[in-house]
């Protein structure tokens, strides 16, 4: 563009800009802004709200397991045990370097002897997700969902179960185990630990495995890194018991099919006693495991030299696993309270009512927003509050429309996903005030009849992306279902008062 056309074209734009008086403006103004064809406001909308007292939960199928002890006024305190059945990796092992037929048929044994057992079960951290992380020797990691005091420290008990855990039921279904279930606990045997009197605390280092040293070099093997373990708990076992269990079991029927082994050795029960002051852990039972250390005989530099060197096997407990919890110390009275808490615990169930959903869609009500506020009861000391409050459908488990159209459902972290469907405990002076859970769409799809008016479970949250379901008991023949990320967490929390308010848009 050459200058003479730069001059016309701005002095073009400047006509333009001047024909357009300040006095046009306001006058589109007032024809966009004044006297809108609409009304707005907000009414609070009729609920009945229930509590819900599960008698037990399923505890089967959770991903984590909760060990230890939690207390907090009123729910008293919630105790936790972990059951789980022990798995092969392979079947017929071998110990040492021979098999036991080919021992048998040289009439010489390798005298394997175990001489020292664990019990391995890793806390959750950052990288619990990642199945190929590493971790890095005395370094230390962030643990996730330790609930209570992490310096206390406490006795670990590890009993075997004489109970087999079967993954089909009676009427051919999968087999749901709850946190009350008699056949396991009237079926446990004795205790497997090297010794009942040991006290343990927790660390957020890694742990780190040496390797055995072989007698053949000049060089300490027994020096160097084997490989590094999460950190977790490392309880020392029975020497004895692993010894007639499994190793001296090597080549027979016990150990050969990987079902008849489960029947042979049903699993173990970890429990926890006398605590310093409480503390409950979310175990990551996944990548827990049975590490036993063994000697053995083999031939040395020559033919007429025998010498010892050592191994590891490693038994998987990565099968079924139950959580066991108990209660005691409840004080509940408030009927005007809603009380909601994690483990087994107590949820709230809420029905909106049918006349105001009929209502707004009689006077042609546009919702913009459909909020449930839980207000929090100040007056109970809270140890630690829970974060999350999770809503949904009662009777199938499943989550509102409302969780789907979250804008922030891809967050990566739990903590930052869900943000505008299932807010954060919001606080005042330090403490905290309400929950504001947003269900505008479910309120959208009752109103054009997508979807029953069905009742909506509400409870305490431990991981706000977990949408698993189970079911609990509230007697003997009533079930229902609760997400699995309320049996997880030991929280719990107080609600003096719920509303729902609905604000809307209203032609005139």
């Amino acid at each position: 563009m050459n200058n003479i056309q730069k001059i016309l074209f701005f002095a073009t734009i400047v006509t333009l800009f001047s024909a357009c008086s300040s006095n046009d403006f306001n006058e589109i103004d007032g024809g966009l802004l004044k006297n809108p064809n609409f009304d707005t406001n907000v009414f609070t909308a009729t609920i009945q709200v229930s509590q819900v007292k599960e008698s037990a939960v399923q505890t089967n199928g959770l991903g984590g397991y909760l060990l230890g002890q939690y207390s907090q006024v009123p729910f008293g305190t919630k105790s936790a045990t972990i059951v789980a059945q022990v798995t092969l990796p392979a079947v017929n092992p071998t110990f040492g370097t021979k098999t036991q037929a080919s021992e048998n048929s040289e009439n010489k044994s390798e005298n394997e002897t175990v001489t020292e057992a664990y019990l391995y079960i890793p806390f959750f951290n950052a990288n619990s997700s990642n199945s190929n992380a590493s971790y890095s020797q005395n370094v230390e990691y962030t643990l996730d969902s330790i609930y209570g005091n992490r310096d206390a420290s406490f006795q670990v008990n590890v009993r075997e179960l004489n109970y087999f855990l079967s993954d089909i039921d009676t009427d051919l279904n999968a087999k749901i185990y709850y946190s009350n279930d008699s056949n396991i606990t009237s079926n446990l045997g004795a205790s497997i630990v090297s010794n009942t009197t040991s006290t343990y605390t927790i660390s957020n280092k890694a742990i780190t495995r040496y390797q055995f040293d072989n007698p053949q070099t000049s060089e300490d093997e027994s020096k160097k890194v084997q490989d590094v373990l999460a950190p977790g708990l490392r309880i020392p076992l029975s020497t004895n018991f692993f010894q007639t269990k499994i190793i001296n079991k090597e080549g027979s029927s016990e150990l050969a099919n990987a079902n008849e082994f489960k029947k042979y050795f049903k699993g173990i029960s970890v429990s926890t006693s006398n605590f310093s002051k409480d503390l409950m852990m979310l175990l990551n039972m996944a990548n827990a495991k049975i590490e036993i250390v063994y000697s053995y005989e083999t031939s040395g530099t020559n033919s007429t030299t025998t010498e010892t060197r050592k191994n590891r096997y490693e038994l998987l407990l990565n099968g079924i696993t139950v959580n066991l919890f108990n209660n005691s110390g409840e004080s509940l009275t408030d009927s005007s309270k809603i009380y909601l808490s994690g483990a087994l615990g107590q949820t709230a169930s809420i029905t909106i009512s049918n006349t105001d959903i009929a209502n707004i869609k009689s006077q042609k009500l546009m919702v913009t927003d459909a909020s449930l506020l839980l207000y929090v009861d100040n007056s109970v000391s809270y140890t630690k509050e829970p974060e999350r409050l999770f809503i949904y459908n009662t009777q199938t488990g499943a989550v509102l429309v409302d969780y789907q159209y979250d804008p922030t459902s891809n967050a990566d972290s739990s903590t930052y996903s869900y943000l505008y469907h299932l807010g954060k405990l919001q606080k005042e002076n330090g403490k905290g005030a309400f929950y504001q859970l947003r269900i505008t769409n479910h309120i959208l799809n009752l109103v054009n009849e997508i979807g029953t008016n069905v009742p909506l479970g509400i409870v305490v949250a431990s991981n706000i992306k977990n949408t698993n379901s189970g079911a609990y008991l509230r007697d003997t023949n009533t079930k229902g279902k609760i997400l699995s990320s309320a049996v997880v967490t030991p929280l719990g929390t107080v609600i003096k008062d719920v509303k729902l308010r609905i604000s809307y848009t209203q032609p005139k």
